[in-house]
């Protein structure tokens, strides 16, 4: 059975691999056709066959690239949701074709949300919910949502996943490894940067993501940590009517976050609303190290009456420990100090080499070259900016940051990004996010919660001694077995140090040799210069010592060359 699955996935990929590059191939031309002389030309002759009666649009690369994704699937309309999420490292005209990937995607028929509600949930859409709209109010590369009313007159959205996006996406992904593999095997920069690494680890997160169980849970856990948070809201999931496929969820109305124009024309605060999503992302980062991993517009709405800004998509959810939490602090306030060095050994220190012989000095040379110029007290920065060149400066110096940290101060881009758009005149995550960080740990350090990690500690520890107690049972039979014969006994493990004293034995005996052969020369050179004043016996005393001097030089000589040889070619064991 599994031969058979590997042959159909096997089928699957290279089938796959033939629309990807005849769609490539197809827009690629068309690109490269649609350019100077050649695409005037071309369009001349495309108006007088087809005689279409008014001017034509000519498609921009952009709007080409972002038509192109769309025909490819939902797998590279995700890549280009993702890209575009760094607007601000974007040209206008490309982050404005790649925004539209975020709601832009043709939907699929209602009878297939029909069927796939009927497999999943058991009945049919119009028997399980009070209402019903077969028409979807939006599609993403994924899924797509409908409205929906309860038996009890609660509005609610259900997400439908798109049939067939599981075998698709593995088909792509398994696409993106082979190519991968292929590219490891011919470059060294795509092994310097684990190219086939990267790919894994997106495509296990889409393929995480298409499990609405999982998002579901997601959803529950993040509306706990933003419990008395003001102006936040995560929407409640429904488990009876949400299986792997289909989501229910409460809906919530209101429009994208950086939607200037609408929330200006509701005559609200955008300063409060940038305060409000700003202090809920800095306390999922940096508090609670459970984070909405892509906090794009798309995916963070206000409502225009109350003001009240929703979270959606919790499919993609980063999780950070302790430590990386305290590290992200230590990088907010030596950005906020405006403090290059400080700032190169926080990077240099949460950031681990993936070539070999990384040149420390030359990194920070350089870190302080480039960085300095943007940190100066008088130069407004953001951190979003600051972050994009220090991740350049580590990959050119062959560092990388561990994948959840990056993951992490990537939500924090676009956390700043989107308190800009708000605030412009806010001074970004540098200026209010230390501040913001410093009240949230104060309102966070309660007596309620210090017990609550006292005893959650204790209760991990009082495991690990459960653990240990058969160990330690033995132990205590032992030394009680000790007490009673009146001795206790030690067992030391020398086997390492053996080797290093037999070393010390041999180079003390070769320095023993050496001082003996030393007073042997000297010594019988001394007895040899008698000759000239002893007369015979001197004479007889004098040869005798000169032999001895010889032969003391030879076997001087002998242990000399055998000690430059051991240097030359030491044994292992030495």
């Amino acid at each position: 059975m599994n031969q058979r699955s590997s042959g159909l996935d096997q089928a699957r990929e290279s089938l796959r691999l033939q629309q990807i590059y005849n769609t490539i191939s197809s827009y690629g031309l068309d690109m490269v056709m649609d350019r100077g002389a050649l695409g005037d030309f071309r369009r001349r002759m495309q108006e007088f066959i087809y005689q279409p009666g008014e001017p034509v649009e000519i498609l921009s690369i952009p709007v080409k690239m972002r038509l192109m994704l769309q025909e490819l699937g939902p797998t590279y309309v995700k890549m280009g949701q993702i890209i575009s999420s760094r607007a601000e490292v974007l040209p206008p005209d490309w982050a404005r074709e790649l925004n539209k990937l975020q709601s832009n995607v043709p939907p699929f028929s209602s009878d297939e949300v029909r069927q796939i509600i009927i497999e999943e949930l058991g009945d049919a859409p119009e028997r399980i919910y009070k209402e019903f709209d077969p028409a979807p109010f939006a599609a993403a590369s994924t899924a797509q949502v409908h409205h929906a009313m309860l038996a009890d007159g609660t509005q609610v959205v259900v997400k439908v996943q798109r049939p067939g996006i599981r075998k698709q996406m593995k088909a792509d992904i398994g696409v993106m490894r082979n190519l991968s593999g292929v590219l490891e095997r011919r470059s060294q920069y795509a092994r310097d940067i684990d190219l086939p690494g990267m790919i894994r680890e997106f495509g296990d997160g889409i393929i995480r993501e298409l499990d609405y169980g999982g998002e579901l849970y997601n959803m529950k856990r993040l509306a706990r940590n933003m419990e008395g948070m003001p102006g936040v809201t995560v929407p409640t999931a429904y488990p009876q009517l949400s299986t792997s496929k289909v989501l229910t969820m409460d809906f919530l109305k209101g429009v994208k976050i950086n939607n200037v124009e609408a929330i200006d024309a509701a005559g609200l605060d955008r300063l409060a609303i940038g305060e409000n999503i700003l202090r809920a992302l800095i306390k999922q980062l940096l508090i609670d190290g459970f984070f909405h991993a892509d906090p794009h517009p798309g995916n963070v709405i206000v409502n225009l009456e109350t003001g009240i800004v929703g979270f959606l998509d919790m499919g993609m959810m980063g999780e950070i420990g302790v430590n990386h939490r305290l590290n992200l602090i230590n990088l907010l306030m030596v950005t906020r100090q405006k403090d290059p060095a400080g700032l190169a050994r926080a990077v240099r220190s949460l950031s681990v080499p993936f070539r070999k012989n990384v040149d420390d000095a030359a990194f920070y040379k350089d870190f302080e070259r480039v960085i300095g110029r943007y940190m100066d007290p008088d130069t407004p920065s953001s951190f979003g900016m600051l972050m994009n060149i220090v991740f350049d400066l580590l990959s050119s110096h062959g560092l990388r940051l561990d994948s959840d940290l990056t993951l992490a101060i990537k939500a924090m881009m676009q956390a700043e990004a989107i308190y800009n758009a708000l605030y412009p005149e806010g001074g970004g995550l540098a200026v209010m996010g230390f501040e913001t960080v410093k009240e949230l740990v104060l309102q966070e350090t309660t007596a309620d919660n210090v017990r609550d990690i006292l005893t959650r500690q204790a209760s991990i520890l009082a495991q690990d001694l459960v653990k240990e107690l058969p160990s330690l049972g033995t132990a205590t039979l032992g030394w009680l077995g000790m007490y009673r014969r009146g001795r206790f006994e030690l067992h030391v493990d020398t086997s390492d140090l053996a080797r290093e004293v037999n070393v010390l034995h041999r180079i003390a005996q070769q320095i023993i040799l050496g001082i003996v052969l030393v007073g042997m020369i000297v010594g019988s050179a001394i007895a040899a210069s008698f000759s000239t004043v002893t007369g015979q016996i001197g004479s007889v005393l004098a040869q005798g010592a000169l032999s001895i001097f010889y032969i003391s030089v030879i076997i001087a000589g002998i242990l000399v060359a055998a000690l430059i040889f051991r240097l030359l070619f030491p044994k292992r064991d030495e």
